[in-house]
């Protein structure tokens, strides 16, 4: 009878720890489950990021909470996201890795920078695919060209100026103080050739129907823009879901997904905009 009473208290106990159990570490597993991607504008507004984590969801099991915008690392730093993925090499990416924010960046994709103008295309560039040359055809015709004024464009402009033998710019090149929509538009008046981002430009051009301004050159790897993932470190900001966060990051790197990033179209255009960046250097697989 004694042994009985036992066995029935020792049941009820583990029952009593079961029940514990299921309403506390359920919830931790189910937040577990949801990783929390804070990325930079365009790779979400082109399509790519939802294109590339549909099959991650399907593969994993996990959910992913996307947040676009321009302030990635504040909202990483302020507890809000797991990994961030935005261009790599700027200013905010080395503070938010040497602050002990984030673990190193890994390398993932690129999008582009192109050279823009007019639909007739005066110095008949359009399909060119080396930026340099076409710069420097502009240069020799004289046709319009305006500067556009974000620092990241400028940087790639001047390399542009310098590989070309640093033409003199009487003329025809333009420095009207303006950025982004404002120079296209601004080039579209002058019948200007301009540099601007390749899935902006598409943007603007779905905005702007009747607009006569084209890609012409697309295709040189010196337009490239890369991007890396930080993995957010949980020792600094509590609470990230650093399993989730590199199991994310893990699969950005297969060459699977690498090759599906070559192979992405955005909307309103056939060309490749996306290129593959990743780069594994483990060991072993390198003679393969």
């Amino acid at each position: 009878m004694v042994v009985k009473i036992l066995r029935l208290v020792a049941v009820l106990a583990a029952g009593a720890v079961l029940a514990v159990a299921a309403t506390t570490s359920s919830p931790a597993r189910a937040e577990g489950k949801v990783i929390r991607l804070a990325v930079v504008n365009t790779p979400h507004f082109s399509g790519l990021i939802d294109y590339l984590l549909e099959e991650f969801r399907k593969s994993s099991g996990y959910e992913v909470a996307v947040y676009s915008g321009s302030d990635v690392y504040d909202k990483a730093r302020a507890g809000g996201a797991d990994i961030v993925i935005s261009h790599y090499g700027k200013a905010e990416v080395e503070r938010f890795v040497l602050d002990g924010y984030g673990a190193w960046p890994r390398t993932v994709f690129s999008n582009q920078l192109v050279i823009a103008g007019p639909k007739a295309d005066p110095a008949g560039i359009r399909g060119m695919t080396n930026a340099t040359e076409a710069f420097a055809k502009i240069a020799k015709a004289r046709a319009p060209w305006v500067a556009n004024e974000l620092p990241g464009i400028t940087y790639v402009t001047n390399i542009l100026w310098d590989a070309a033998g640093k033409p003199d710019k009487t003329g025809w090149y333009d420095r009207p103080g303006v950025a982004k929509g404002q120079a296209i538009g601004y080039a579209e008046q002058a019948g200007a050739y301009v540099v601007w981002g390749a899935l902006p430009f598409l943007r603007y051009k779905a905005k702007h129907t009747g607009s006569q301004m084209e890609i012409m050159v697309s295709a040189d790897p010196l337009l490239h823009r890369v991007m890396a993932a930080v993995v957010v470190r949980p020792d600094k900001v509590p609470g990230v879901n650093v399993e989730g966060a590199e199991a994310l990051q893990t699969y950005l790197l297969t060459p699977e997904v690498q090759a599906r990033i070559a192979a992405f179209r955005s909307a309103g255009s056939d060309a490749q905009l996306w290129w593959p960046a990743a780069r594994n250097n483990a060991s072993e697989g390198l003679d393969e």
